[in-house]
């Protein structure tokens, strides 16, 4: 195999596919990196200095809503909760009872000898 090099050999060689560290990706305008770099910076910067979404719908909904509304709204979902727990418990202690009743109902009679 003279004609073939192993990857191992051409990464001890120095040579490979790889770019220098300034090159730009394939497809991509050919430029200086710290341009590009410091616009994405900038970018960022005004994106994490911005409200997020759930802070924006807070101020929005507390411009549209009542605080009384929304401690109506917040004791419903509360009540809600409570509602599907004592469904769940009422489940649990129906299973419970059927599982105590079959372990109850073996058709045998204990008879004590004296």
């Amino acid at each position: 195999m003279s004609g073939s090099m192993d990857v191992g050999a051409r990464a001890r060689r120095g040579g490979g596919s790889r770019r220098a560290a300034g090159a730009a990706s394939p497809g991509m305008p050919e430029g200086p990196a710290d341009a590009r770099l410091a616009e994405l910076e900038d970018r960022l910067a005004r994106l994490e200095g911005s409200p997020g979404l759930r802070e924006r719908s807070r101020r929005m909904m507390d411009r549209v809503m009542p605080p009384e509304a929304s401690r109506h709204f917040r004791n419903a979902g509360r009540e809600q909760l409570l509602g599907i727990r004592s469904i769940v418990d009422f489940w649990i202690r129906r299973i419970e009872d059927a599982e105590s009743r079959a372990s109850a109902d073996t058709g045998r009679e204990t008879i004590k000898i004296d």
